[in-house]
Protein backbone atom coordinates (compact mmCIF):
# COMPACT_ATOMS: atom_id res chain seq x y z
CA UNK A 1 0.00 0.00 0.00
CA UNK A 2 1.34 3.25 -0.98
CA UNK A 3 0.23 7.14 -0.99
CA UNK A 4 -1.33 6.77 -4.45
CA UNK A 5 -3.05 3.50 -4.02
CA UNK A 6 -4.50 4.95 -0.62
CA UNK A 7 -5.64 7.92 -2.81
CA UNK A 8 -6.98 6.07 -5.19
CA UNK A 9 -9.41 3.44 -3.29
CA UNK A 10 -10.02 6.15 -0.86
CA UNK A 11 -8.60 4.18 1.93
CA UNK A 12 -8.73 7.33 4.38
CA UNK A 13 -12.28 7.98 4.37
CA UNK A 14 -13.40 4.01 3.86
CA UNK A 15 -11.08 3.82 7.25
CA UNK A 16 -12.98 6.37 9.12
CA UNK A 17 -16.53 4.83 8.12
CA UNK A 18 -15.38 1.53 8.95
CA UNK A 19 -15.50 0.11 5.14
CA UNK A 20 -12.25 -1.27 4.97
CA UNK A 21 -11.38 -5.07 5.59
CA UNK A 22 -9.24 -6.30 8.72
CA UNK A 23 -5.89 -6.55 6.06
CA UNK A 24 -6.29 -3.45 4.68
CA UNK A 25 -7.10 -1.42 7.40
CA UNK A 26 -4.02 -3.72 8.79
CA UNK A 27 -2.08 -2.29 5.73
CA UNK A 28 -2.76 1.48 6.40
CA UNK A 29 -2.54 1.38 9.58
CA UNK A 30 1.42 -0.12 9.09
CA UNK A 31 1.83 2.92 6.22
CA UNK A 32 1.04 5.25 8.27
CA UNK A 33 3.23 3.86 11.78
CA UNK A 34 5.96 4.25 9.13
CA UNK A 35 5.12 7.85 7.34
CA UNK A 36 4.56 10.23 9.94
CA UNK A 37 4.59 12.90 7.87
CA UNK A 38 2.25 11.03 5.67
CA UNK A 39 0.19 10.52 8.69
CA UNK A 40 0.71 14.44 10.32
CA UNK A 41 -1.36 15.30 6.86
CA UNK A 42 -4.23 13.40 7.06
CA UNK A 43 -7.30 14.99 8.09
CA UNK A 44 -8.48 12.90 10.82
CA UNK A 45 -9.24 13.26 14.49
CA UNK A 46 -5.79 14.62 16.34
CA UNK A 47 -6.32 11.58 18.72
CA UNK A 48 -7.19 8.93 16.45
CA UNK A 49 -3.36 9.99 14.71
CA UNK A 50 -1.68 9.85 17.99
CA UNK A 51 -2.74 5.90 18.46
CA UNK A 52 -1.90 5.80 14.40
CA UNK A 53 1.33 6.85 15.48
CA UNK A 54 2.25 4.08 18.14
CA UNK A 55 3.15 0.53 17.45
CA UNK A 56 0.24 -2.24 17.55
CA UNK A 57 -1.42 -3.56 20.68
CA UNK A 58 -0.88 -7.04 20.68
CA UNK A 59 -3.83 -9.90 20.17
CA UNK A 60 -5.56 -6.81 18.24
CA UNK A 61 -7.29 -7.81 15.47
CA UNK A 62 -6.47 -4.98 13.29
CA UNK A 63 -3.29 -4.84 14.71
CA UNK A 64 -4.26 -1.28 15.97
CA UNK A 65 -7.32 -1.32 18.13
CA UNK A 66 -9.32 -3.93 20.42
CA UNK A 67 -12.29 -2.95 18.10
CA UNK A 68 -12.50 -4.03 14.55
CA UNK A 69 -12.54 -1.04 12.55
CA UNK A 70 -14.92 -2.28 10.05
CA UNK A 71 -17.77 -1.67 12.73
CA UNK A 72 -18.73 2.22 12.42
CA UNK A 73 -16.69 5.20 12.38
CA UNK A 74 -17.92 5.75 16.49
CA UNK A 75 -16.29 2.43 17.17
CA UNK A 76 -13.10 3.75 15.04
CA UNK A 77 -13.09 6.95 17.38
CA UNK A 78 -13.61 4.99 20.55
CA UNK A 79 -10.94 2.54 20.34
CA UNK A 80 -8.74 5.76 21.09
CA UNK A 81 -6.68 4.97 24.45
CA UNK A 82 -8.33 5.82 27.14
CA UNK A 83 -5.35 7.43 28.54
CA UNK A 84 -5.40 10.45 25.86
CA UNK A 85 -9.05 11.32 27.45
CA UNK A 86 -7.74 10.93 30.93
CA UNK A 87 -4.61 13.28 29.88
CA UNK A 88 -6.85 15.83 27.65
CA UNK A 89 -8.92 16.12 30.82
CA UNK A 90 -6.47 16.48 33.14
CA UNK A 91 -4.65 18.86 30.88
CA UNK A 92 -8.02 21.35 29.95
CA UNK A 93 -8.25 21.11 34.04
CA UNK A 94 -4.58 22.02 34.69
CA UNK A 95 -5.21 24.82 32.14
CA UNK A 96 -8.22 25.88 33.48
CA UNK A 97 -7.02 25.83 37.30
CA UNK A 98 -3.55 27.90 35.89
CA UNK A 99 -6.58 30.41 34.37
CA UNK A 100 -8.24 31.09 37.61
CA UNK A 101 -4.85 31.46 39.28
CA UNK A 102 -4.15 34.37 37.02
CA UNK A 103 -7.75 35.69 37.45
CA UNK A 104 -6.92 35.65 41.24
CA UNK A 105 -3.24 36.95 41.37
CA UNK A 106 -4.41 39.89 38.54
CA UNK A 107 -7.52 40.58 41.19
CA UNK A 108 -5.47 40.90 44.10
CA UNK A 109 -2.59 43.22 42.50
CA UNK A 110 -5.89 45.40 41.16
CA UNK A 111 -6.93 45.50 45.26
CA UNK A 112 -3.23 46.26 46.21
CA UNK A 113 -3.07 49.24 43.99
CA UNK A 114 -6.09 50.37 44.41
CA UNK A 115 -5.34 49.94 48.23
CA UNK A 116 -2.36 51.73 47.88
CA UNK A 117 -3.77 55.18 45.68
CA UNK A 118 -6.78 55.34 48.35
CA UNK A 119 -3.52 55.45 51.22
CA UNK A 120 -1.56 57.76 49.22
CA UNK A 121 -4.18 59.94 48.79
CA UNK A 122 -5.53 60.09 52.37
CA UNK A 123 -2.01 60.62 53.34
CA UNK A 124 -1.45 63.59 51.00
CA UNK A 125 -4.86 65.12 52.17
CA UNK A 126 -4.26 64.92 55.70
CA UNK A 127 -0.54 66.41 55.28
CA UNK A 128 -2.49 69.18 53.28
CA UNK A 129 -5.10 69.96 56.21
CA UNK A 130 -2.29 70.01 58.63
CA UNK A 131 -0.38 72.73 56.09
CA UNK A 132 -3.65 74.34 56.07
CA UNK A 133 -4.31 74.08 59.66
CA UNK A 134 -0.86 75.54 60.32
CA UNK A 135 -1.41 78.68 58.21
CA UNK A 136 -4.60 79.25 59.36
CA UNK A 137 -3.01 79.34 62.99
CA UNK A 138 -0.32 81.76 61.64
CA UNK A 139 -3.16 84.22 60.50
CA UNK A 140 -5.06 84.47 63.50
CA UNK A 141 -1.99 84.59 65.18
CA UNK A 142 -0.87 87.84 62.90
CA UNK A 143 -4.51 88.87 63.28
CA UNK A 144 -4.37 89.14 67.09
CA UNK A 145 -0.87 90.73 66.95
CA UNK A 146 -2.13 93.49 64.29
CA UNK A 147 -5.45 94.56 66.26
CA UNK A 148 -5.75 97.61 67.70
CA UNK A 149 -6.42 97.37 71.15
CA UNK A 150 -7.00 100.57 73.39
CA UNK A 151 -3.83 101.95 75.03
CA UNK A 152 -3.69 100.94 78.86
CA UNK A 153 -0.54 103.46 79.25
CA UNK A 154 1.77 106.06 78.16
CA UNK A 155 5.47 105.85 77.10
CA UNK A 156 7.60 108.55 76.40
CA UNK A 157 10.82 107.49 74.20
CA UNK A 158 13.77 109.93 73.05
CA UNK A 159 16.01 109.41 69.61
CA UNK A 160 17.78 111.32 67.61
CA UNK A 161 18.10 110.47 63.87
CA UNK A 162 21.16 109.25 61.91
CA UNK A 163 22.58 110.77 58.89
CA UNK A 164 22.61 107.94 56.36
CA UNK A 165 19.99 105.23 56.28
CA UNK A 166 21.04 102.74 58.68
CA UNK A 167 20.84 98.98 57.93
CA UNK A 168 20.55 98.44 61.56
CA UNK A 169 18.08 99.19 64.17
CA UNK A 170 19.20 102.31 65.83
CA UNK A 171 16.03 101.72 68.63
CA UNK A 172 14.65 98.79 70.19
CA UNK A 173 10.98 98.93 71.46
CA UNK A 174 10.67 95.06 72.14
CA UNK A 175 7.28 93.96 72.54
CA UNK A 176 4.58 96.61 73.80
CA UNK A 177 1.98 94.72 75.43
CA UNK A 178 -0.33 95.81 76.36
CA UNK A 179 -0.83 98.11 74.41
CA UNK A 180 0.81 101.99 75.06
CA UNK A 181 0.51 105.34 73.54
CA UNK A 182 3.74 105.78 72.47
CA UNK A 183 4.89 109.20 72.65
CA UNK A 184 8.14 109.57 70.13
CA UNK A 185 10.43 112.71 70.76
CA UNK A 186 12.99 113.06 67.40
CA UNK A 187 15.58 115.80 68.52
CA UNK A 188 15.96 118.11 65.17
CA UNK A 189 17.82 121.07 66.91
CA UNK A 190 20.81 120.45 64.58
CA UNK A 191 18.45 121.92 61.97
CA UNK A 192 17.57 125.18 60.92
CA UNK A 193 14.13 123.84 59.43
CA UNK A 194 10.90 124.26 61.67
CA UNK A 195 8.87 121.94 59.39
CA UNK A 196 9.98 118.16 58.83
CA UNK A 197 7.96 115.58 56.76
CA UNK A 198 7.91 112.03 58.40
CA UNK A 199 7.48 109.21 56.32
CA UNK A 200 7.49 105.37 57.84
CA UNK A 201 7.77 102.09 55.78
CA UNK A 202 8.01 98.49 57.29
CA UNK A 203 10.82 97.07 55.70
CA UNK A 204 10.64 94.41 53.41
CA UNK A 205 6.81 95.12 53.21
CA UNK A 206 5.29 98.86 52.21
CA UNK A 207 5.03 101.84 53.23
CA UNK A 208 2.13 103.15 56.06
CA UNK A 209 2.11 106.80 55.96
CA UNK A 210 3.62 109.72 55.63
CA UNK A 211 2.95 113.03 57.44
CA UNK A 212 3.65 116.37 55.96
CA UNK A 213 4.50 120.15 57.52
CA UNK A 214 5.07 118.77 61.39
CA UNK A 215 6.68 121.56 62.75
CA UNK A 216 9.02 121.13 65.54
CA UNK A 217 8.19 122.59 69.23
CA UNK A 218 10.00 125.26 71.39
CA UNK A 219 12.45 122.27 72.35
CA UNK A 220 13.50 121.74 68.96
CA UNK A 221 11.56 118.24 68.97
CA UNK A 222 9.40 116.62 66.46
CA UNK A 223 6.55 114.94 69.05
CA UNK A 224 4.47 111.89 67.71
CA UNK A 225 2.24 109.92 69.25
CA UNK A 226 0.97 106.07 67.65
CA UNK A 227 -0.81 103.46 69.33
CA UNK A 228 2.00 100.77 69.66
CA UNK A 229 -0.94 98.10 69.19
CA UNK A 230 -1.15 99.36 65.47
CA UNK A 231 2.01 98.31 64.68
CA UNK A 232 2.99 94.67 64.31
CA UNK A 233 6.48 92.79 65.33
CA UNK A 234 9.01 94.00 62.46
CA UNK A 235 11.14 97.05 61.76
CA UNK A 236 9.99 100.14 61.00
CA UNK A 237 12.65 103.03 59.13
CA UNK A 238 11.78 106.31 59.73
CA UNK A 239 12.91 109.22 57.25
CA UNK A 240 12.89 112.21 57.87
CA UNK A 241 12.65 115.59 55.82
CA UNK A 242 13.72 119.23 56.10
CA UNK A 243 11.41 122.16 54.14
CA UNK A 244 13.82 124.85 53.20
CA UNK A 245 12.42 128.38 52.66
CA UNK A 246 11.81 127.46 48.84
CA UNK A 247 8.97 124.64 50.24
CA UNK A 248 10.96 121.81 49.32
CA UNK A 249 11.66 118.53 51.36
CA UNK A 250 15.67 117.77 51.30
CA UNK A 251 16.09 114.44 53.68
CA UNK A 252 17.09 115.19 57.11
CA UNK A 253 17.84 112.06 59.11
CA UNK A 254 16.48 108.18 59.61
CA UNK A 255 15.46 106.36 62.39
CA UNK A 256 15.43 102.50 62.30
CA UNK A 257 12.72 101.25 65.29
CA UNK A 258 12.43 97.03 65.92
CA UNK A 259 9.71 96.02 67.69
Amino acid sequence: MDRKFIEENRIVERYLTGELTVREAREFERYCLEHPDFLNGLPIPVRLKARLARQPAEHSETGMFQTIPSSTTRAVLDAADEGLDEDEEDSNARSKLFSERIITRALLVGLAVAFLATLAGYVTSALRASALAEQLQALERELEERRIQPPGSVATVRTQPVKLRPEEPTMHLGRLTPAQLLELHVDVSESKANQFQITIDKVNEGRLMQIRRVARDSNRELRLAFNSSAFGPGEYLLRLDAYDWRGQAREYGWIRVRL
